[in-house]
């Protein structure tokens, strides 16, 4: 069977769900990791529904050579961050201080993410303070706002 056969054929044309397995199985469900949280509700995100959340389901959109893609972002409220493994969603703001993305994510529950005392070799989470939060990307605001001409890098 060539790769092309194994590959799942996309319900519609314009929409492609990530959640479906591989045909050739595969296919291993959507989280590889240690699922997502959303922070704002302090619930866990099931796994079958974190490719809407995240809006990471690949349309006809903007198609690369005939392949769907993820098109950019439309939910600019939230802000998604890793920590040991699972991913977190919160409501932030690129006016908000790291101190008050942290804070948000200390409400939303991200000290969920401590090992057990036995198992870790720091003290783990004990108060936002203890976050460290990296930039993964500076870019001018104004950007944020406007959409990139069609043959900008950014549709990549």
């Amino acid at each position: 069977m060539s790769t092309t056969q194994s590959m799942a054929k996309p319900k519609a044309s314009k929409d492609v769900v990530a959640t479906e397995p591989a045909a050739g199985g595969a296919g291993g469900g959507v989280s590889l990791g240690k699922g997502a949280f959303d922070c704002d509700n302090n619930v866990e995100i099931p796994p079958e529904s974190e490719a809407e959340v995240f809006e990471e389901i690949a349309t006809m959109d903007f198609p690369f050579e005939g392949i769907p893609t993820i098109p950019p972002r439309k939910d600019m409220d939230h802000m998604a961050f890793f920590c040991e493994g699972c991913r977190y969603r919160v409501t932030a703001y690129p006016d908000w201080t790291a101190a008050k993305v942290k804070q948000a994510l200390w409400k939303g529950g991200i000290e969920r993410s401590n090992k057990p005392a036995s198992k870790r070799n720091t003290p783990g989470l004990q108060k936002w303070q203890d976050l460290g939060c990296k930039c993964l990307i500076a870019i001018e605001t104004a950007k944020l706002f406007t959409k990139p001409p069609p043959d900008s890098a950014y549709w990549n």
